[in-house]
């Protein structure tokens, strides 16, 4: 009898809390808990615009009306998070940055992106310093917010807005490995055939103890050559522990299947750097200086490529063109002298 009864009272319970439940002809964030109800562009926006969004599921923004509608991109718990410093693009700069956009997301397949991609681009001319108390993460299915023009060392300045995204090397590579790290912050998993195509990721333990030997190394030499020039880089560079640091660190790479020492820390880094390079660098200077060298790297790239092509994306041919637009580029500036 007392369990007959129970149920009775679960499914009263489950009635009346089914028939409170209002349908809502659109999903709205809740009013308490402040967030901004901005998901998509609105019917007024650039046709541009409105392209990538419908292509390829991502909102390239150029203006905020509120420092929230940067903020928001930030989970923290317990923390006290500031930005400072934020201005908004410069109206004659949109432009730039919609070719920018359009170049970059015409090297991806529109599934991919669809799939993995942050949700924004969100440009601004200024986005000040970001501080905190506690710790803070970057949430995956969010925003990826790029100052504009690029002004970071090596940085090139927009002359060609077509085709600046095949000319700053440095900023593409920048863009790519901040990608990497949303798109792994999207996977269910990790690529287990992947990671399993060369040593466990330690968390940097074996990259930091060769890090450690060359500063013991660098200390010892020049207690013994206290004359030394540290300005002349290319003396610096054929200095024995300079040397020894650089063949181990290529060592580690080669037996692990990474592309850089920092890759061995995790999956994370590693499938960025592996991302980076593949739709910037061609398959025959991939081949030559990473595959014919490395048995581990030669599966891993194999692996990758098809995971890519999985989701109709021929990460490889993005990386060929890639090489020979910045090839191209390159070729067109005056020698210098």
């Amino acid at each position: 009898m007392m369990k007959s009864g129970n149920i009775y009272l679960l499914l009263t319970t489950l009635v009346l809390f089914l028939s409170g439940c209002d349908k809502e002809s659109k999903l709205s964030p809740t009013e308490n808990l402040g967030l901004v109800d901005m998901f998509s562009p609105d019917e007024n926006a650039d046709p541009r615009v409105k392209a990538m969004y419908n292509d390829y599921g991502v909102w390239v923004r150029t203006h905020f009306n509120s420092i929230d509608e940067l903020t928001n991109a930030i989970l923290a718990q317990d923390a006290f998070v500031a930005i400072r410093g934020a201005e908004n693009l410069e109206e004659e700069k949109i432009p730039e940055v919609l070719n920018y956009s359009e170049a970059l997301l015409s090297n991806v397949s529109k599934e991919y992106a669809n799939a993995f991609f942050p949700l924004e681009f969100f440009y601004v001319k200024q986005y000040g310093s970001l501080y905190w108390i506690y710790p803070v993460q970057a949430l995956g299915r969010s925003r990826l917010i790029l100052m504009w023009p690029n002004t970071t060392e090596g940085a090139i300045p927009v002359t060609d807005p077509v085709n600046h995204y095949y000319q700053d090397s440095v900023l593409a590579s920048s863009v790519w490995r901040k990608l990497g790290s949303m798109i792994v912050a999207r996977m269910e998993e990790p690529l287990k055939e992947f990671a399993a195509g060369g040593k466990a990721y330690d968390k940097g333990e074996a990259y930091e103890k060769l890090g450690d030997e060359y500063d013991k190394d660098e200390e010892a030499w020049k207690e013994e050559n206290p004359d030394a020039d540290d300005e002349d880089e290319d003396e610096v560079n054929s200095r024995p522990y300079v040397i020894k640091y650089r063949n181990a660190v290529a060592e580690l790479c080669r037996n692990g299947g990474y592309i850089t020492g920092g890759s061995s820390r995790s999956f994370e880094g590693d499938f960025s750097e592996w991302l980076r390079l593949l739709v910037m660098e061609s398959y025959e200077n991939i081949k030559k200086d990473y595959l014919d060298n490395s048995k581990s790297r030669a599966l891993k790239y194999e692996i990758i490529i098809k995971y890519f092509k999985e989701y109709g994306w021929d990460i490889q041919a993005a990386g060929n063109k890639y090489r020979t637009e910045f090839d191209k580029y390159k070729a067109s500036l005056p020698e210098e002298d």
